[in-house]
């Protein structure tokens, strides 16, 4: 008998739980549209521009989980869910539209895509898949205000292949750092091409002939990327700028400073 009285409380205990929050909830949304909507109304976009430059990351990365389904916590099955990619994405409550407003979302996308900068490594046709897909759903396509991209490739894969070139890594193909490349003429006109290359060398002559192979591989892309209006740059190391022109002619300079995406 007591543990039935005892079950039932519990179960009005979580009954009257779960109404709090609901209520809690719709009241939160109803508060954050209402100071969102306050923002978009009463302030000019030079304001609310500066209101968005708190709530984003200056820099984000981009790999193959970004568009991987994720873990339904009811059926234990990986799916894909709209909301569930948001809270593993962008968790905090100003990218969800129940709370901040369509309108709001998107000029804080807006301002994400034009100012962060998207950082992508080796996986072929990321970055294409990225700047055409408008995974928040509100109407834009990052390709039309992305300006800051960096893709940070090495001279040595590390993969399971084999237990030697996990754990030693086996030299990267020409082909792997060219795909890498794929979708970045998609970029707006002007925007920031930066390529971070590590060698991880021995010594200098096989650094050497990492850079040769980087050189050979991405320099043609690059050059092309430079004549069509593009900013572009290769890094070697972090320390080491390859200077590049239009007809695909390179230079080895020595920086001694890591170079800033926007720095040119």
């Amino acid at each position: 008998m007591l543990q039935q009285e005892l079950k039932a409380i519990e179960q009005d205990l979580n009954t009257s739980i779960a109404h709090e929050q609901n209520t809690l909830e719709s009241l939160a949304k109803a508060e954050c549209v209402q100071l969102c909507t306050r923002v978009m109304t009463q302030l000019p976009r030079e304001l609310r521009d500066m209101v968005y430059s708190h709530l984003i990351p200056e820099s984000q990365t981009i790999d193959r989980e970004y568009f991987r389904s994720t873990l339904d916590p009811t059926t234990r099955m990986h799916t894909y869910d709209e909301a569930r990619w948001k809270e593993s994405w962008h968790p905090e409550h100003w990218w969800h539209k129940e709370y901040a407003g369509h309108n709001f979302v998107r000029e804080l996308l807006d301002q994400h895509y034009s100012t962060s900068t998207f950082i992508f490594g080796d996986d072929s046709g990321l970055i294409k898949r990225f700047l055409e897909t408008d995974q928040v759903q509100v109407g834009r396509l990052p390709c039309e205000l992305v300006s800051r991209i960096e893709v940070h490739l090495n001279a040595l894969t590390f993969d399971r292949s084999s237990c030697i070139a996990y754990l030693f890594g086996t030299p990267t193909k020409p082909e792997r750092l060219q795909a890498a490349l794929e979708g970045t003429d998609m970029l707006k006109k002007g925007a920031s091409v930066l390529v971070r290359f590590a060698t991880r060398a021995k010594d200098e002559k096989q650094k050497e002939e990492h850079v040769l192979t980087a050189c050979t591989s991405l320099i043609p892309k690059l050059a092309a990327l430079k004549g069509n209006g593009y900013r572009v740059g290769l890094m070697v190391n972090q320390t080491e700028e390859i200077e590049i022109d239009g007809t695909g002619d390179y230079s080895l300079r020595q920086t001694g400073e890591v170079k800033d995406v926007a720095g040119e």
